[in-house]
């Protein structure tokens, strides 16, 4: 017989997870990094791997821990791709870890990291989205205080798309990337 942990005994982290593994009908691969921000916990990455079904899906777990003036709802980012590298998916720790209560993760904000990403691809920042309702809904429970957290995509771009995204803008950009948005090895726009 297996038993299993009664709900009101797990973790935030826990009903966040098994929300994710509901929608996705997967299991994830949890990391945790410790908190480079004094006062506030660990930072969790939860991976899902490439497969058949959908790309490389990593999403952060504590980036809504931290509170900042610009921010209205507590957010939570991720990232797909169609990559095996696991660099994508530590990526979202990294800037969750260093950015959560600096950066408010609007739609459009741009995040410049000053190095490529994956040895698999020059993209080298990203751009703040909408989350893909394709694949994940945009509110996700996660058992604290009853409320969710709002997920926002982070889509990994050339540094230099930076004045394409503000020449056309950002809906353009995203409706021209099209198919190719999820690709490591795109030619920019």
């Amino acid at each position: 017989m297996i038993f299993k942990k009664p709900d009101f005994l797990k973790s935030p982290l826990e009903h966040y997870r098994s929300q994710l593994e509901n929608i996705l009908q997967e299991k994830s691969q949890v990391f945790r990094e410790k908190s480079v921000k004094k006062g506030l916990p660990f930072v969790y990455t939860l991976v899902f791997p490439k497969s058949e079904e959908h790309p490389l899906i990593s999403l952060s777990y504590g980036v809504s821990f931290a509170n900042h003036p610009d921010q209205h709802n507590r957010i939570e980012i991720y990232l797909q791709i169609n990559s095996q590298d696991m660099a994508w998916a530590h990526v979202i720790g990294y800037l969750a870890n260093h950015l959560r209560g600096d950066c408010p993760f609007n739609q459009g904000e741009i995040i410049r990291l000053g190095q490529k990403i994956s040895t698999e691809s020059e993209l080298n920042a990203f751009v703040v989205i909408p989350a893909d309702s394709n694949l994940l809904q945009d509110r996700i429970p996660d058992a604290r205080k009853n409320s969710s957290v709002q997920l926002v995509e982070l889509l990994p771009i050339y540094e230099h798309e930076v004045f394409t995204i503000q020449k056309i803008g950002l809906e353009e950009f995203i409706k021209r990337l099209a198919k190719e948005k999820l690709n490591p090895k795109r030619k920019a726009i």
